[in-house]
């Protein structure tokens, strides 16, 4: 079954379920005394935006964790910087693709701003890590010849 809640008891107009566009999820209800409720779709403007913005803000904080864990780890490989850079970029689709329409304009070039931050501080890492095995690597050939 679908409801359709209106804050205003007053409005006799009747609308389809269907009709209503909004930002639609799925929730995640972790005990069982609730009802239970398999999609929920948000039509008001503001209330979207918020939830938008704390999703991405989770998923935000962790790409940092990660991010920091490989930035910080002086064994890091490549490998490991491809998958934090996999992750931003997933979140970053995610963003263009599903919150686009929901976000006004600011909140979404804030919200690439933070991303491109994190993507280039793990680039210039792992530039660094590359130069490094390079140089050591040249080290490494120069005394063999030695």
């Amino acid at each position: 079954m679908s409801y359709l809640i209106n804050k205003k008891h007053h409005d006799n107009s009747v609308k389809k379920i269907n009709d209503i566009d909004g930002y639609t999820f799925k929730p995640k209800i972790k005990r069982d005394e609730y009802l239970k409720v398999t999609e929920v779709t948000v039509v008001d403007k503001e209330m979207i935006e918020r939830i938008l913005s704390i999703k991405f803000s989770k998923s935000f904080q962790n790409i940092v964790k990660m991010a920091m864990n490989v930035i910080n780890d002086d064994d890091a490989d490549e490998g490991d910087f491809e998958i934090v850079l996999d992750e931003v970029e997933l979140l970053r689709q995610i963003l263009l693709n599903r919150y686009q329409k929901f976000l006004n304009h600011e909140k979404e070039i804030l919200f690439l701003k933070k991303l491109r931050l994190i993507e280039n501080e793990l680039r210039m890492k792992e530039v660094e890590i590359k130069r490094k095995a390079i140089f050591l690597e040249n080290e490494r050939k120069s005394s063999i010849r030695r």
